[in-house]
Order: structure tokens, then C-alpha cells, then sequence
């Protein structure tokens, strides 16, 4: 039986069950996107998720969905991920002679969120080299970006000012795999004696690391 997964979705298409946090008329399954414990492994053939990754921490919360979207899809199964382009994003900011300053802020928006609710915050800036390793890490390979999915409707083919500012990438769940590989080459998390990745110069356990 194929299955395929629109997480974060609305858009009702054939052959696609969305699930998202809020019920919805089209919404087939209500939970958050980090939890897919209702479902088996190897359980769908495609997932889709538009604009979603970048409200998932950095720190363990992405790295911990990716495995778990990993782990429900079957084996030569493929990902659809669509993000905000943190490097597309970033230059339109920079564009002071293009861009009036209330442009420049709408940009600013797209990185951090709207902010409309409790869901629409972004607490991760991905690239394409930011979310290869994410991916790769969590198990999938033959990433690739593309410039449209051609699938739905939404944030990832969006443009601003002419510019696409959405990274799309596919990848895949390899043939033999089952289970999410370990790749800790890339994007290490921060370790209780390393430098605080906010600058201030402090060990991560002193500073934004601290536990009471």
C-alpha cells in the first residue's frame, strides 16, 4: 500500500494524508511533527513538509524529528523539505539600495516568523549546507536541490520582490536502510566544555548551556 505524508499542511491532494498540530476539515492526523510514534517504520513512501524544519530547535529537537521522519519512511522512500533560504534571505536584507526598510523588515519576518501564534516562530536559519548535514546526519542521502517540488500550492515556490526565497531540497531513505545512521562529522552539538555558540566567550555550561 502507498502512503505519503503532507506534514504541516492544508491542501488537500490525492494519495497525500496531512497531519498538522491544528484540526483542520483536510487535517487526517492531529499532532506535532516531532512525534510520529502512531506510526509503524517503514510506513510511507513520501514525506512533504513545507516551511516546518526551521521551528525545530537546533540543539537536539531537529535532529530528533529528522530521525523520526527518517524512521516511518520506507526504505528507497523520498523527503520534500522546503525552508525559509537563510543565504537568500540574508542578502535581501543587505539590499538597502533595492529594498525601503519596511521590505527589508517583511524579509526580517520570514527568517524569525510571523509570529501569529504559538507555532509561528523560526528557532533555526538553514542554507543548503546547514540542512545537507542535518539531513545526512539523520540517515537520508542523494540530496539534491531543486527549484520547485511541483507538488503543492505553498511556501515553496514563494517569491518576493522576483526572488525565490525558499530551499528546496529531496532526498532519499536508502535501499537497506531502517534505521536513522549516526554521522557525527558534521554540525556537532555543542558540548558542556565548549565555547558558547553565542559569542560571549563563556564555557556552554556557564552561559546558555546552565542548568538550575
Amino acid at each position: 500500500m502507498i502512503r505519503k505524508l503532507h506534514i504541516g499542511g492544508w491542501e488537500k491532494a490525492d494519495g497525500w494524508e496531512i497531519l498538522n498540530a491544528n484540526p483542520a476539515p483536510n487535517v487526517d492526523h492531529v499532532c506535532n511533527a516531532n512525534n510520529l510514534s502512531q506510526f509503524s517504520d517503514n510506513t510511507f513512501t513520501e514525506i512533504y513538509a513545507s516551511h516546518v524544519v526551521e521551528h525545530l530547535d537546533y540543539k537536539d529537537e531537529l535532529d530528533s524529528t529528522l530521525k523520526e521522519w527518517f524512521r516511518v519512511l520506507k526504505p528507497a522512500g523520498k523527503i520534500y523539505i522546503s525552508v525559509p533560504d537563510l543565504d537568500v534571505l540574508a542578502g535581501l536584507i543587505l539590499s538597502k539600495e533595492k529594498l525601503t526598510l519596511d521590505e527589508r523588515f517583511h524579509v526580517m519576518r520570514m527568517l524569525f516568523g510571523g509570529h501569529v501564534d504559538q507555532y509561528d516562530y523560526h528557532v533555526v536559519g538553514l542554507n543548503e549546507d546547514f540542512l545537507t548535514a542535518f539531513l545526512r546526519r539523520s540517515g537520508f542521502e542523494n540530496i539534491k536541490k531543486v527549484e520547485n517540488f511541483d507538488l503543492f500550492n505553498d511556501t515553496s515556490s514563494m517569491l518576493f520582490k522576483g526572488v525565490a526565497i525558499s530551499l528546496n531540497l529531496m532526498a532519499e531513505k536508502g535501499q537497506n536502510q531502517h534505521h536513522s545512521k549516526r554521522n557525527t562529522s558534521e554540525i556537532k552539538k555543542t558540548g558542556r566544555n565548549d565555547p558558547c555558540p553565542c559569542g560571549s566567550g563563556k564555557k556552554y555550561k556557564k552561559c546558555h548551556g546552565k542548568t538550575d
